[in-house]
């Protein structure tokens, strides 16, 4: 059983998590689309691709923190609803990260067959990979350690904790 302190400290910490990936969804939508007003496409198409994978998996990262937030605070989720777009999140996730490949070679031809510095291809290249990391940590193992239990866990273990929404979906048959 959780303490009433407990909660409120983790209704709060749920609150904080899915209020600021929200804040980073809005911010990496605003570069992508800025980068795509200043830019040609034969420059920006990697690196627009991987703001978009980042988008669309922190838009599903702040949906699940939401979701936990609401479940604690006594707010009406519909459990069915919420598990079947995670079953459906991480399957459309599947095609978004199989895509990143081709978009980089599409990328290359585009621009004249070459990944210069004027395409922005390193910033292309970590937006993509940041993207990938997202992924993991929120359908796999859990990444990001920000916090003195989830720290002392991974000094204890010396190993990555499993996702909160692996272990969500797992759990509950998916």
């Amino acid at each position: 059983m959780i303490s009433n302190h407990s909660k409120k400290r983790l209704i709060n910490r749920l609150q904080w998590t899915f209020q600021v990936e929200g804040m980073n969804v809005v911010m990496f939508f605003g570069i992508l689309i800025f980068l795509n007003f200043h830019y040609d496409v034969s420059d920006i198409l990697f690196m627009s691709y991987g703001l978009f994978v980042m988008c669309f998996i922190l838009f599903q990262g702040t949906y699940y923190w939401w979701v936990k937030y609401s479940v604690l605070t006594n707010r009406q989720v519909f459990k069915s609803t919420v598990l079947s777009r995670f079953r459906s999140f991480r399957k459309q996730n599947h095609l978004v990260l199989l895509l990143i490949p081709v978009i980089l070679i599409i990328q290359w031809f585009i621009s004249g067959r070459t990944l210069s510095t004027d395409n922005l291809i390193g910033w292309a290249i970590f937006a993509n990979l940041f993207g990938v990391c997202e992924y993991i940590n929120y359908y796999h193992k859990q990444l990001m350690y920000d916090n003195r239990n989830d720290l002392k866990y991974l000094l204890q273990n010396r190993k990555l904790k499993e996702a909160s929404l692996h272990k969500d979906l797992r759990e509950n048959k998916i």
